[in-house]
């Protein structure tokens, strides 16, 4: 019998098999619908101490959140603003609930061998075939399919005093903030704009108008989680982010490593993805009198 053959037949199988434990896994896995209910009897919920774990999805318009409950096998589910989520997480986690989103990595490691030994099947057997075409290199093909776009990004909002200095995500000791509809966080807008330039999918103020009473006060890192989604719709990957922020004061060197350890966990990448630097602008205008903070942000993605 001829070898090509033999092992085309036996990756077959083996993929028929696997497909079929992997559907047996899913239909006969116990599930049980959450009841939907308003965002005030969750809250009562959480007062109780009834949630036992919340999962998150971050939506485009809102937060959908599906909750475990301690004393019953019954799970419930609402909806909340962007404006009111950080309030019920801090509800949820002083509660004693656990919360994680839902695009987190499941551990039921069974059902993931389950679904992913489909795919490496599949992916060998067209390395298989791939091996038989001459002239043509697998590795090649894929380094030539990968592609890179480059986005910018710029942002300024003037400083009032009395106001929170948030940036990078990290709230600075400062008597004056920017003035904004969100926090006000200048080098997450400008970062977020530049993501989205990248990719060709418009800019913050379409996704997060300031005339829409939901972003009021808003932390910005929202929005990036926001468009880390937004990229992994379009198969994009965060390869490298290069920004400088422009102001007089405070120095922002000695919060660099906490503003890239935050932003890097809103956008799901390494830390050494994310390169800051800060500039003053000499006493020239607004921003050299103390009255403003602006920053520029250059990001690379790639796709395939």
């Amino acid at each position: 019998m001829n070898s090509g053959f033999t092992t085309k037949t036996i990756l077959f199988w083996m993929s028929i098999v696997f497909l079929g434990v992997m559907m047996w896994k899913l239909v006969s896995s116990p599930s049980s619908p959450a009841d939907s209910v308003s965002y005030s009897d969750f809250l009562q919920l959480v007062s109780k101490n009834e949630i036992h774990d919340a999962r998150i999805s971050l939506e485009s318009n809102f937060v959908s959140v599906n909750a475990g409950l301690r004393h019953s096998q019954k799970r419930a589910s609402t909806t909340v603003s962007y404006g009111d989520w950080q309030d019920l997480k801090e509800r949820l986690i002083d509660s004693g609930a656990t919360v994680e989103y839902a695009n987190q990595k499941s551990s039921d490691w069974v059902l993931l061998l389950l679904n992913g030994l489909p795919l490496l099947l599949l992916v060998g057997f067209c390395l298989f075939l791939m091996q038989r075409m001459k002239g043509v290199s697998w590795r090649a093909a894929q380094a030539g399919s990968s592609k890179m776009r480059t986005g910018i990004g710029y942002d300024l909002h003037r400083l009032e005093e009395g106001r929170p200095l948030i940036v990078g995500g990290i709230e600075l000791p400062f008597d004056k903030g920017p003035v904004g509809h969100s926090d006000g966080d200048v080098l997450a807008h400008a970062l977020c704009d530049a993501l989205l330039g990248a990719a060709g999918l418009g800019d913050i103020g379409t996704h997060f108008p300031d005339t829409d009473p939901q972003w009021k006060g808003a932390n910005s890192l929202l929005f990036l989680e926001h468009a880390k989604k937004l990229l992994a719709g379009k198969n994009f990957a965060i390869e490298h982010v290069d920004a400088v922020v422009i102001t007089e004061k405070p120095k922002l060197g000695p919060h660099f490593p906490e503003m890239r350890e935050a932003l890097a966990k809103a956008l799901g990448v390494s830390s050494d993805k994310i390169h800051l630097k800060a500039k003053t602008n000499e006493g020239v205008d607004a921003i050299g009198r103390g009255e403003a903070i602006a920053a520029h942000v250059v990001a690379t993605l790639s796709s395939r």
